[in-house]
């Protein structure tokens, strides 16, 4: 009776906790990989207020997903503190690109939650047997999981050279990178575009690694761009 008392205790304990892990996964971080180049080593400068055209391409796959991109990119570089100028008069040129790899599946070995139990004899129950239970892993199980390599790259260029001779003459690319278990591009160019511009017009030396949460206003404010509520 007291046995089973206690197994009940423990069994309600582990749901607990498997309750809590569950909402521990639901605030899973994005995790974003930014490699900022320039000429040299010296920061791109873009003087405060400097005209951006932000350049699509006609053969992307999708137009609209391509134009609402873009959208996000002109936001962001209003926020912080350039405009937006017509294709003769811009100073710079922002070049985008963007897509998703393959699928690949990833195993990991996931501890399965359970009551232990053992049996024996002790001084307090002899000559009668004893049980006893305890929460642990009984036992690790291999589980699979699908995962996406997703990228963006952005690529400034010098805007009267480019109009003078059709060459791309880079001062800036931020190259992106993220892992993860989305598919959705419309969804995960949010915190890489958000990681991208933390590190614009800057040579980071090296990969930048950065974890931004689902609920950051910044990627809200991004959402809304596109009318997700």
């Amino acid at each position: 009776m007291a046995a089973a008392g206690l197994r009940n205790k423990w069994t309600m304990l582990l749901i607990l906790l498997m309750v809590f892990m569950a909402a521990g996964c639901a605030l899973t971080r994005y995790q974003v990989q930014v490699n900022g180049y320039t000429e040299g080593a010296a920061a791109a400068v873009f003087p405060p207020g400097a005209g951006f055209c932000v350049m699509t391409s006609k053969d992307a796959a999708n137009l609209l997903l391509e134009q609402e991109i873009k959208t996000k990119i002109v936001h962001l570089l209003k926020k912080s503190g350039y405009r937006l100028a017509p294709f003769e008069k811009a100073e710079y040129y922002l070049f985008f690109t963007y897509g998703l790899g393959q699928a690949r599946s990833l195993i990991v070995s996931v501890p399965e939650y359970g009551l232990a139990w053992g049996g024996g004899f002790g001084y307090e129950s002899w000559p009668a047997p004893y049980t006893f239970y305890w929460p642990g892993f009984v036992t690790y199980a291999p589980y699979t999981y699908t995962v996406y390599d997703r990228w963006l790259l952005l690529n400034v260029v010098e805007g009267q050279n480019f109009r003078a001779t059709g060459t791309q003459r880079p001062l800036w690319v931020g190259d992106v990178k993220s892992t993860g278990t989305s598919a959705d591009l419309r969804q995960v160019i949010n915190p890489m575009l958000t990681a991208a511009f933390e590190q614009f017009g800057k040579n980071t030396g090296k990969a930048v690694m950065r974890k931004i949460a689902p609920h950051d206003p910044r990627l809200k404010e991004l959402q809304q761009i596109q009318g997700i509520r």
